[in-house]
């Protein structure tokens, strides 16, 4: 097997999805996870499953991480996704299971059965 040359492997990209909120009135960026954010999703889920805790405290961290305005930063912090999550609850699920897509895992979840 050859060594590659740079100039013929495309740099890699982090998947992303624009997606609609009705709540909001206008779409959102859903972005996968980075490498390190990934790592850290995971050690923190097993940490919480592991003291019994309840997984699902992953959500809002997983948006305030994914979900990007217009400008590519961070819509909103884990505490306003938190209090978007009370009234609009179905639509905060389905951005968490766009970015969770977007990161990878539901391969790794196939992958596993």
């Amino acid at each position: 097997m050859a060594v590659v040359n740079r100039s013929s492997v495309a740099a890699p990209t982090l998947p992303k999805q624009t997606v609609e909120v009705a709540a909001l009135d206008g779409e959102v960026i859903v972005r996968g996870l980075l490498l390190t954010e990934r790592l850290a999703i995971e050690a923190r889920i097993v940490g919480l499953r592991q003291a019994a805790a309840d997984v699902n405290a992953i959500l809002p961290v997983v948006l305030a991480q994914c979900v990007l305005a217009a400008d590519e930063l961070p819509l909103w912090t884990e505490q306003e996704w938190q209090v978007f999550g009370v009234k609009h609850q179905g639509q905060a699920l389905a951005l968490f299971n766009v970015a969770w897509r977007l990161s990878g895992f539901a391969e790794a979840q196939d992958a596993k059965n």
